[in-house]
């Protein structure tokens, strides 16, 4: 197992928006707390004012989307390391798999992992897995993504 590189977890919010292309309101991910070459550790607390909150709820886009931005900040932070002054944009290429089993409720802290499997001409497959608090897995997935000059 690759060592976490962090010296300490990034918390910061003005931090994060740094490290990725996102911007407020649709930012989801707000901590960075462990970064690899190949896997990342992300956290986000679910704001009831969250532009995905609906009905009290963190919608599925709103999981598909932290899931996708924790990928996003792992490349941002991987592009911090290699000198870049702001972080390359990038999408979701593909969904290959999700699995939603439960969606959670505003103030709910998430903790995701991300896994990079294979790289290639700047698309990305990667497996991320979002827990809650509690430690219940709330959504898996793998996905495509494809990050641009």
């Amino acid at each position: 197992m690759e060592q976490n590189l962090l010296i300490e977890p990034i918390l910061d919010p003005q931090r994060i928006i740094q490290l990725i292309p996102q911007k407020p309101p649709f930012v989801m991910v707000d901590s960075l707390f462990e970064y690899t070459a190949l896997t990342g550790k992300t956290g986000f607390v679910i704001t009831e004012d969250n532009i995905l909150v609906e009905e009290g709820f963190f919608s599925e886009a709103g999981l598909i989307e932290h899931m996708a931005q924790s990928m996003s900040l792992h490349r941002g932070y991987q592009g911090f390391l290699s000198g870049l002054d702001k972080p390359k944009t990038g999408f979701i290429g593909a969904i290959k798999t999700i699995e939603i089993k439960s969606l959670p409720k505003a103030s709910t802290k998430l903790v995701t992992n991300v896994e990079i499997l294979k790289e290639i001409m700047g698309v990305t497959l990667v497996v991320a897995e979002t827990v809650d608090e509690n430690g219940e897995v709330v959504a898996t997935s793998e996905m495509k993504t494809v990050t641009v000059e």
